[in-house]
């Protein structure tokens, strides 16, 4: 399974990121944090992205942590501005990368053993580029995210695309927040159980910040998990990719149980957002 490798497709971002103690540019997205999280549990870790030739930079910092990055052309890098007050986040994109291809997608699947679809936006990744994993041996984890967000002129907000049903149809193992759960399940006017069962989801892993969360199995099981404890926040930005990809790592490759895999990820993304799992200056753009 994904001890043979994982490819993490998506955007990886530019991140403005203002807060009440400072404001900071830095290498962001799926790709980066859950990336990097991969690669520290020593997995052979492929990002496929577009990502300019100027900011060749942000490619190298990948590669310093043993990230081989599948880089397709665009003539921009996204670039997303967050603004963070507490747990409450306000975004804005000012500028989108070109969208992954389906050749870009069929470049990686040979080479892994599971395939992380992190995008950020309805549009990062063709939809088309979905219809041929669920013909693979992939086992395929979904971060929702950007399919549950729309973009009007650059702001950020909260809706479903119609590309969701392209992703989950092609997914094993889903990931959500409260507020992506929610409206997921309006948009398709079920319960979790029955949209896991409509789309044959075998874990859905959800997500509550400082509440911890919960997963669920197609079985009905369900298991909750605690927030580790945070002796000082620094950043949230990317907590929940590194708990997604910890949770995973915890899962696939060393076959943990739910429980056991919850509370590893939740000690990791505590550590995230204290701000010492992956450091400020590892991921920090001049």
């Amino acid at each position: 399974m994904i001890n043979n490798g994982i490819g993490i497709v998506g955007s990886t971002t530019i991140d403005k990121i203002v807060s009440q103690q400072q404001s900071v540019s830095k290498i962001g997205g799926v790709t980066a944090y859950a990336g990097i999280t991969y690669s520290r549990h020593g997995l052979d870790t492929l990002v496929v992205s577009n990502i300019a030739k100027n900011d060749r930079t942000i490619i190298e910092r990948l590669e310093q942590e043993n990230i081989i990055v599948l880089n397709g052309q665009t003539n921009r890098t996204t670039h997303f501005v967050n603004n963070i007050k507490k747990d409450f986040r306000r975004q804005k994109v000012f500028n989108r990368a070109r969208s992954i291809q389906p050749c870009q997608l069929s470049a990686v699947i040979k080479r892994v053993g599971g395939l992380h679809l992190g995008p950020l936006h309805p549009d990062d990744i063709v939809p088309e580029a979905m219809t041929a994993l669920p013909n693979t041996d992939l086992k395929v984890f979904l971060d929702v995210q950007g399919y549950t967000r729309k973009v009007v002129a650059k702001k950020v907000s909260a809706a479903v695309s119609r590309h969701l049903t392209a992703a989950l149809n092609a997914a094993h193992i889903l990931k959500a927040n409260g507020a992506e759960l929610k409206v997921i399940l309006e948009y398709y006017q079920k319960g979790l159980t029955a949209l896991m069962e409509t789309f044959e989801i075998e874990e859905s892993v959800i997500t509550l910040g400082h509440k911890g969360g919960w997963v669920v199995t197609l079985n009905g099981e369900k298991f909750e998990y605690p927030a580790d404890r945070i002796e000082n926040v620094t950043d949230p930005t990317g907590a929940g990719d590194v708990f997604f990809a910890a949770y995973l790592t915890c899962r696939f490759l060393n076959n943990q149980d739910i429980p056991n895999a919850c509370r590893y990820a939740a000690r990791i993304a505590a550590r995230q957002v204290e701000g010492t799992y992956i450091s400020l200056d590892r991921l920090i753009l001049p």
